[in-house]
């Protein structure tokens, strides 16, 4: 099978090319294995040149969308799919990606598929009048449309798609398993034998400061409890002397991390992007076995089922009775098999063998 790929290079704070982040990169490694032929497109805002680059036998091609470059590029992602002959073609990333994958599918008489790992319609710069009304188009008219949370599938399907599927945010788990807390602290530069709560992602007005005022009430009565965080950070003050921020880092310094935290969080407020999202996190930190605490948004109370002392209110004081519980009293959810990007590859590919 041959597939065309059309997405960001950028997503998620994360650089698909050096970070090899994701589900942009994941699920065509993944196709690889399958016997496929991969090309990806990835569209990059930040630079004027072109990279391309194989790896893990995917042929990764960088489309320059700066904006002397966008009259450019619409021309190249269409020339490039004609190039690659797909069986499939599949458009990740936005309301934009997503159209524009649409209409070269059309073109070429091939079957589209449109990832949807966000909600959109709910991204600030997406609020521009006629933009929801493309997304509702596109997805209507995708052959498969893919949802990378339970809340997001559901509300495709009441009314825009019945053609629609479950693919959530795995886990590269030869990178992210169960280590050492010890050794990871030592490895960090962290304190030994007092208590960490981590939070490791995007540190937003919707995700983090919920953590903050929780962990500040938590150290009332425990005054040696450290907060360590890292992750690209918009409209939020790190300043308050026990919190241990890292800043931006690479995939291969967060296991670390996790795993010398006694607590990891997904520290989300209660609004419409969050209530649909799919946090790549929850996977990362079940595969690490420790404690985590989720405030009660998207589907996340149906992931801790079998583990309740992970959900909170979002709420700091519900929040900082939760961790202190898991401190006291670990509570693990154990890590679904199915959240392995191996497995939710295979799940994708014989859902895009039906439609070739």
């Amino acid at each position: 099978m041959n597939i065309y790929f059309l997405c960001k290079r950028y997503y998620t704070n994360k650089d698909l090319i050096h970070d090899r982040f994701g589900r942009l990169y994941h699920l065509p490694k993944q196709w690889v294995t399958h016997g496929s032929d991969v090309f990806v497109d990835a569209i990059d805002y930040r630079n004027n040149t072109v990279i391309n680059v194989n790896e893990v036998g995917v042929s990764f091609h960088t489309i320059p969308a700066t904006a002397s470059k966008i009259p450019r590029f619409l021309l190249d992602a269409y020339r490039n799919a004609c190039i690659a002959k797909p069986d499939v073609l599949i458009a990740s990333g936005d309301i934009y990606i997503g159209y524009l994958g649409l209409w070269i599918a059309r073109r070429l008489g091939v079957p589209f598929v449109y990832d949807v790992y966000d909600y959109y319609p709910s991204f600030r710069i997406n609020r521009f009048k006629g933009l929801a009304w493309l997304f509702d188009h596109t997805v209507k008219n995708a052959d498969l449309v893919l949802c990378a949370s339970q809340p997001l599938l559901q509300k495709v399907l009441n009314g825009l798609s019945q053609n629609a599927l479950l693919i959530e945010n795995g886990v590269d788990t030869s990178l992210f398993d169960k280590g050492d807390d010890l050794l990871a602290r030592q490895a960090m530069k962290l304190m030994a034998n007092i208590p960490l709560v981590g939070y490791f992602g995007s540190i937003t007005p919707s995700r983090g400061p919920l953590l903050i005022e929780a962990c500040r009430k938590i150290r009332l009565a425990l005054p040696n409890l450290r907060l360590v965080m890292a992750g690209r950070v918009n409209d939020v003050c790190l300043d308050e002397s026990w919190i241990d921020y890292f800043g931006e880092l690479g995939q291969s310094d967060i296991p670390k991390l996790i795993q010398a935290c006694d607590v990891v969080c997904v520290p989300y407020a209660d609004d419409t992007f969050n209530s649909m999202s799919g946090a790549c996190k929850i996977a990362e930190y079940l595969a690490c076995g420790k404690p985590v605490i989720a405030t009660r948004v998207s589907n996340h109370e149906q992931i801790f089922k079998d583990a309740p002392s992970s959900i909170c209110d979002p709420d700091p004081n519900d929040m900082a009775k939760a961790i202190l519980s898991q401190l006291q009293n670990p509570e693990i959810a154990l890590f679904p098999e199915e959240l392995a990007w191996q497995s939710i590859g295979q799940k994708l590919y014989e859902a895009l063998t039906k439609l070739v």
